[in-house]
């Protein structure tokens, strides 16, 4: 079996909560090391178990990668006496104010899709059932890249060095996009979905905004095309 750990970019931003823990907060140390474990078992994982299952099979390789391991391995150096899952923004604490801002922000995310698809999308039938599977799907990115290394980093480290790296490393993780006008499309979905979070505290307005931008991509946006 040929193994790709084309994934592998995703790893480099997480140098900068490890220096800064090193440097001036060490008892954040573990934590942090322990999602390093994490991407290194999402690097060297993930190519091999999305070939040994259909592509449908996809969504179940996300979840247990970016949401059931990563809950696992932190809840083993689990330290805080308050609710576990709060920690990574899945609560009823904010979840207005995140629903909110991830409609108000979603016009946005969607005309940036729509004229970058405008230059890149081959018109096409739109496929609903992939499209609600990627929309359910987003969550599992929004679990790792934003309640993980933006929420938790925050209380290990501070906001501006959890934000960085939360955001390099979402945008290092699609090296397909690199050398195309998507990469713009990623760039802002991550700002868009870090703001969301950052003002909520709460994962699931970044998860509609995530979601909805994949289903208008896959879905509406070929349509459109077709006219």
């Amino acid at each position: 079996m040929t193994f790709d750990f084309f994934l592998w970019p995703m790893i480099l931003p997480i140098v900068l909560p490890l220096l800064y823990s090193l440097k001036f907060k060490r008892d954040s140390l573990t934590e942090i090391l322990t999602i390093l474990c994490i991407m290194i078992i999402i690097i060297v994982t993930y190519w091999p178990l999305s070939l040994a299952l259909p592509s449908a099979g996809n969504i179940v390789v996300k979840f247990l990668l970016f949401v059931l391991i990563p809950l696992a391995l932190l809840f083993t150096i689990r330290k805080e006496k308050t609710s576990f899952l709060s920690r990574f923004g899945i609560q009823r604490k904010g979840i207005e104010k995140s629903l909110q801002w991830g409609l108000f922000l979603l016009p946005i995310m969607l005309l940036v899709t729509f004229v970058i698809g405008y230059f890149i999308v081959t018109p096409s039938q739109g496929d609903l059932y992939t499209g609600g599977i990627l929309f359910i799907e987003a969550f599992t990115e929004e679990f790792f890249f934003r309640g993980i290394l933006f929420l938790v980093l925050v209380s290990r480290t501070n906001s501006k060095i959890a934000y960085l790296t939360s955001l390099a490393s979402f945008v290092l993780m699609h090296p397909q996009h690199f050398t195309s006008l998507f990469i713009i499309g990623t760039i802002v979905q991550g700002i868009l979905t870090l703001e969301i979070t950052r003002r909520s505290e709460n994962l699931f307005g970044a998860w509609i905004l995530h979601g909805s931008n994949r289903f208008f991509s896959i879905v509406v946006l070929p349509i459109l095309m077709n006219f």
